[in-house]
């Protein structure tokens, strides 16, 4: 009896949780994720294209997120496969590759991409042969 409430407890605790179909939500931000992403990795501009024309729900449009709120999903704690690869990010949300794109940038032509495999960002050119995974985001249901 002690171990059911233990593992009731804990599950809901989870900080990221399913929500809806492809739809996972951060408990503490608020904020909605796709629960996968993109089934390729795709250059900046089709990368920012696809979550902007995903369906809106109650006028919450998706996006590409600021590098801030994806680092706000690296926990080192954690280990998810993604791909071929290691990721430290809850399995609520799953990913074919460790590098995912964001909306931040550090002057023109530059985009920021996250790792989440070892908690870094880069910002390099985003030239067309330059691939990375992705994830939309939106405000939640009260954001």
């Amino acid at each position: 009896m002690l171990l059911a409430s233990a593992a009731a407890c804990t599950r809901d605790d989870r900080r990221i949780i399913a929500v809806g179909a492809d739809v996972a939500r951060d408990r503490r931000t608020g904020l909605e994720w796709t629960s996968r992403d993109h089934d390729q990795a795709l250059p900046w501009d089709e990368a920012d294209r696809h979550c902007r024309e995903r369906a809106t729900e109650g006028g919450r449009a998706w996006r590409l997120p600021e590098l801030a709120e994806v680092e706000a999903l690296y926990d080192p704690h954690l280990d998810t496969p993604c791909g071929d690869r290691r990721c430290q990010l809850d399995p609520a949300i799953r990913l074919g590759g460790p590098y995912v794109w964001t909306v931040s940038t550090r002057g023109p032509g530059t985009r920021f991409y996250f790792d989440f495999a070892y908690g870094n960002s880069f910002s390099p050119g985003t030239g067309p042969q330059l691939v990375r995974r992705v994830l939309c985001v939106r405000p939640g249901p009260s954001s």
